[in-house]
């Protein structure tokens, strides 16, 4: 995807991912486990003075630096095929448990810090539904980058 594919929800100013599936190509809102969009997303070219930042493990605001990976990742889920192969932007916190390749403190952060009240069998959820991608994040050889 190009810098002009790429685009953003002009009502919330969020970064929409593209998503190709049996409904067709589309942009959608992140598929932040907990968050519930109460709007459908409005797609516009992004504006770097009005996008919203946010942290690609947690959610958090305030993006302080980036990861690149090495090779794509390629992540099956249900019938969904999604390629990550751009930088990944994180918040400090989480950037000290990518910079010391500490998965499971990895995954600990964006549980808690996910929007969502969640009782036990829902954390445990979360937490196999976001292993598998941050393994393979850190498989994929991620290297740090200046914002």
């Amino acid at each position: 995807m190009t810098e002009a594919d790429k685009r953003m929800c002009d009502t919330c100013c969020t970064p929409l991912n593209y998503r190709t599936d049996f409904l067709g190509s589309r942009y959608v809102h992140p598929d932040w486990v907990g968050k519930e969009w109460d709007h459908a997303a409005v797609p516009v070219p992004q504006d770097p003075g009005r996008l919203l930042g946010v942290c690609d493990f947690c959610s958090a605001d305030v993006p302080m630096t980036a990861f690149y990976t090495r090779k794509a990742i390629v992540h099956i889920e249900g019938g969904v095929t999604r390629v990550y192969s751009e930088a990944w932007a994180s918040c400090e916190r989480c950037a000290v448990h990518v910079r010391n390749r500490s998965p499971h403190l990895l995954i600990d952060r964006a549980v808690a810090v996910l929007p969502g009240d969640l009782n036990r069998p829902e954390r445990r959820a979360r937490r196999a539904a976001l292993k598998p991608v941050f393994v393979k994040f850190f498989q994929a050889e991620p290297e740090e980058v200046e914002l």
